[in-house]
C-alpha cells in the first residue's frame, strides 16, 4: 500500500491541499481561490469570511479526495496566512471576519501619533528583542490593540486564534493550539524563554487567558471529526496535525540546510531567507523559528532558526503593473484581458530584458514591514522608455534589488559566501522573468522548487516526520526534491 500524506495551506487569496506519496512525489494538488476578501470596508481594513474561508477548505479537500485512494491516506498536515486575527466565543464560534496581515488599521492617528507607535511605545526594546520581529501593521498583538484603542473590540470575546490554527480546530472539533512559529507571529511570544511575554502581553492589553495553548510544531491535536468527514470525503478519525506558518513550512520543503544557501519565497508578498545555527537577532530583520530535528527514539532536539527579511514587493508588486495597464486602457475605451496583458508585456520584456536599466522602480507600493508608510518610486525616465514592458521589467529588477539589499546588509553576507539561491512561490513559478532577474543580481545559480504548493507540502513533510513515514525533515526534503526532479 502506498501511504500518502496531505498538506493543507490557508493562504491570503486560496487554500491549497496535496497529497504526498512516502517517496516523495506530489501525486495530487488542488488549488481553490476563497474569495473571501470582505469588500466595501475603508483602505485600511483587511478581513475576510470566515464562513468563506471555512467552504472553500472543505471544498479543496472533498476536490482532492475525490482524486486520491482515502484508504491509503494516513494523515493531514496544516500550515497558513501568519499574523492573522480570528476572535472567538465561549463556545468557539468566529465573532466577526478574520482580520488578515495587510491589516492597517494599527497606522490609525490619534494626539500622540499612531496607534502602533503607541503600542511600540509601550513595547520595550529588551522585551521585544527575544521575540525575534517588531510588533509591526497586521500582527494578532498589535491588531488586538488597535481594536481595542477604536472600540471595535467585540466584548464577548473568549480567545483568539490565527486561521491556520482556527480550521485545524474546525477538522478535528477540539478547541484552538498553535505552534512557535504562529505565536511568535503575533509579537507577543518569547522565543528564547519559550512563552508568551507577560510584558508584551501587558503593552497589548491582552489577557493571557485569550491566547492558545503552544505545542509543538506538527504534533498531534486530534482525529477529523464525523461532520468534517461526511462533508470531505477524508476517513473519520484522520489524524489531524498541528499546523506550522507558512513561511516555515515553505523552508521545510525547499531551502536545504545546506551552508552558503538562501530561500527567496514571492507570492503575494516577498520574503528571503537563511538559516541560522542558533537564535541572534540581525536587526531589522526577523529571526524565526523552525521545529526541531527529530531523533529516532521519537524525541524532539531544540528548535532551529532562520533569519526573515518578510514584508517586501512580491506577487502584489507585479499584479500592479497588469492593472495599471488595464485601467490605462480603460481610460480610452479599450477593454483587454488579464492574461491577454501578461502575453504581451512577458514576450516584450523577455525580448529586451536590459531595456529597464535605465528605468528603476523601487516597487514597494504597499510599504514594508518595518517601513508601512513607504511607497514606490520611479526613476530614471526618458522621452521613450517609459512602456509597458519596460515598467515591468524594472518591477521584476526592483524585487531583485530589494531581496539582494537585505542580504547584502546582513551580517551573514560578510562571514559567509553565498553559493545558491532557491526559489519559491506562485509569482515564481508563473513568471520565469523574476528569476532571471534574481540570478542577474545575485549572480549565483538560482534553484526553483519544483513541486507545486510548497508550504501544503512542508505542512504534509511535517505531518509525515510525526507519522514515521519519513526519518527526519532533511530526508523528508530530500525526497520530495529528488521525486520533483525526477519528473520535472
Amino acid at each position: 500500500m502506498n501511504t500518502l500524506v496531505l498538506g493543507l495551506d490557508m493562504g491570503t487569496t486560496s487554500i491549497s491541499a496535496v497529497a504526498v506519496d512516502a517517496g516523495g512525489r506530489v501525486v495530487q494538488s488542488v488549488t481553490t481561490a476563497h474569495r473571501a476578501a470582505v469588500d466595501g470596508l475603508s483602505p485600511e481594513r483587511a478581513e475576510q469570511s470566515p464562513e468563506k474561508i471555512l467552504n472553500a477548505v472543505l471544498q479543496t479537500l472533498r476536490d482532492l479526495t475525490g482524486n486520491i485512494n482515502t484508504a491509503h491516506v494516513a494523515g493531514i498536515g496544516l500550515t497558513g496566512q501568519m499574523h492573522s486575527t480570528v476572535i472567538l466565543d465561549r463556545d468557539g464560534d468566529t465573532i466577526g471576519n478574520v482580520i488578515t496581515w495587510q491589516d492597517r488599521r494599527s497606522l490609525s492617528q490619534t494626539p500622540r501619533g499612531t496607534l502602533l507607535g503607541e503600542l511600540q511605545a509601550r513595547a520595550t526594546d529588551e522585551a521585544m528583542l527575544p521575540t525575534g520581529c517588531r510588533l509591526s501593521p497586521g500582527y494578532l498583538g498589535t491588531t488586538l490593540f488597535a481594536l481595542r484603542r477604536l472600540g471595535q473590540l467585540d466584548e464577548s470575546v473568549f480567545s483568539v486564534s490565527f486561521v491556520a490554527d482556527w480550521i485545524g480546530s474546525c477538522l478535528a472539533a477540539t478547541a484552538p493550539v498553535t505552534d512557535r512559529s504562529h505565536a511568535a507571529s503575533s509579537g507577543m511570544y518569547d522565543l528564547v524563554a519559550d512563552h508568551w511575554s507577560d510584558q508584551l502581553l501587558e503593552a497589548a492589553e491582552v489577557p493571557l487567558k485569550w491566547l492558545p495553548k503552544v505545542v509543538e510544531s506538527g504534533s498531534l491535536i486530534g482525529q477529523a471529526c464525523r461532520p468534517i468527514a461526511d462533508r470531505t470525503g477524508l476517513p473519520q478519525d484522520l489524524p489531524v496535525f498541528n499546523a506550522i506558518g507558512d513561511n516555515q513550512a515553505s523552508v521545510l520543503s525547499v531551502l536545504p540546510d545546506l551552508p552558503g544557501t538562501l530561500l527567496i519565497n514571492i507570492g503575494t508578498g516577498g520574503q528571503i531567507v537563511w538559516r541560522i545555527p542558533q537564535f541572534a537577532r540581525q536587526l531589522p530583520l526577523d529571526t524565526r523559528v523552525l521545529p526541531g530535528s527529530f531523533g529516532r527514539d521519537g524525541c524532539i532536539s531544540k528548535p532551529q532558526f532562520m533569519i526573515v527579511g518578510a514584508g517586501l514587493s512580491g506577487g502584489d508588486a507585479i499584479a500592479w503593473v497588469n492593472r495599471t495597464v488595464r485601467s490605462w486602457l480603460s481610460d480610452f475605451g479599450i477593454t483587454v484581458t488579464e492574461d491577454d496583458v501578461w502575453r504581451q508585456l512577458s514576450a516584450r520584456a523577455a525580448a529586451a530584458p536590459n531595456t529597464s536599466e535605465e528605468l528603476v522602480c523601487e516597487p514597494f507600493f504597499r510599504g514594508t514591514r518595518y517601513e508601512p508608510d513607504r511607497r514606490g518610486l520611479l526613476r530614471g525616465i526618458g522621452l521613450g522608455n517609459l512602456t509597458p514592458a519596460n515598467l515591468l521589467a524594472s518591477v521584476l529588477d526592483g524585487i531583485a534589488q530589494s531581496m539582494f539589499d537585505v542580504w547584502q546588509s546582513s551580517p551573514t553576507s560578510a562571514t559567509s559566501t553565498l553559493r545558491r539561491v532557491a526559489m519559491s512561490g506562485n509569482a515564481v513559478k508563473h513568471n520565469r522573468l523574476l528569476v532571471d532577474a534574481v540570478q542577474r543580481r545575485f549572480q549565483v545559480p538560482v534553484e526553483v522548487a519544483h513541486h507545486s504548493e510548497e508550504a501544503a507540502t512542508g505542512a504534509a513533510m511535517l505531518a509525515g516526520v510525526h507519522l514515521g513515514i519519513w526519518n527526519s525533515l532533511e530526508d523528508a526534503r530530500r525526497c520530495v526534491h529528488d521525486a520533483a526532479e525526477s519528473c520535472a
